[in-house]
């Protein structure tokens, strides 16, 4: 009776050993992948914007993260209608450093952990006035948002027809002349972005907005002085400006910048 136990008991280890690897490759395929980015200690969360395109059987989605506090890693969602994506391309900026580009294949068991080195950019600083100033004096509220365009992103992104992709790099208060100082980094990015690349160069778009209702005032404004207009009429992308340099509204049939992030979409 002994033996016969034993010999059932044999049986079910070797059964168990010949199944188990079958069972942890079962386990590993099932892992859906994983991208994340670590953010050094220097880097405050809450100034990261991170645009991404993910690829995959279910075509091309884009997607957006940040900024949010106290974060010590952003975790993207690398997957669409539960279909793994199989490659992602992200756009990482951080407030002060430099615009950094990311692309990797994925599979089913992929955990990617990317740092993110913060490269200083030089701060450039833009003093300037809105005119006429009745456009502040008619709105306590009045705020300048500074966006910047990168259409080079859809080059990056594999996008043939797309919104231009920006970021936000500051919102600041005006005096009650329309004037105000802020401070914009000159990306070292674009010097090395040919034109075919980009379509056009990137620039700075200055828009005025009610800070309490978030609705536009001014939606484009663009430098009166043309040697600093870009092509679109916004402000280029320069590593010196004029001090009280003037801004008019522009009126534009452009439809307002757009992030390449379906369901977000908008504010970086």
């Amino acid at each position: 009776m002994v033996r016969n136990v034993t010999y059932a008991f044999a049986i079910l280890l070797s059964l168990a050993a010949t199944q188990a690897p079958d069972w942890h490759a079962r386990l590993i395929q099932s892992s859906p992948p994983s991208v994340s980015v670590l953010l050094p200690p220097s880097v405050p969360s809450e100034t990261v914007q991170i645009a991404y395109q993910l690829a995959g059987p279910f075509g091309g989605v884009g997607g957006y993260a940040g900024p949010e506090p106290d974060l010590q890693s952003y975790e993207i969602d690398v997957s669409e209608d539960g279909k793994a994506a199989r490659e992602i391309r992200m756009i990482v900026y951080a407030s002060g450093c430099e615009i950094q580009t990311f692309f990797f294949s994925l599979k089913a068991d992929s955990a990617i952990k990317q740092e993110f080195e913060c490269q200083h950019v030089p701060a450039v600083l833009l003093s300037g006035q809105i005119v006429p100033d009745e456009l502040v004096r008619n709105n306590k509220n009045a705020e300048l948002d500074v966006d910047y365009m990168a259409p080079w992103g859809d080059k990056f992104f594999g996008i043939l027809d797309g919104a231009v992709l920006y970021f936000r790099i500051a919102s600041v208060r005006l005096d009650a002349k329309g004037r105000f100082r802020v401070k914009l980094p000159y990306f070292d990015v674009d010097s090395k972005l040919s034109r075919p690349q980009a379509g056009y160069p990137s620039s700075f778009h200055l828009s005025l907005c009610d800070s309490d209702t978030g609705n536009p005032i001014a939606w484009n404004l663009e430098p009166e002085l043309s040697d600093f207009a870009s092509e679109v009429h916004e402000l280029e992308i320069r590593p010196f400006y004029p001090a009280g340099l003037r801004f008019k509204v522009q009126p534009s049939n452009s439809p307002e910048p757009q992030n390449e992030t379906p369901g977000d979409g908008s504010q970086p």
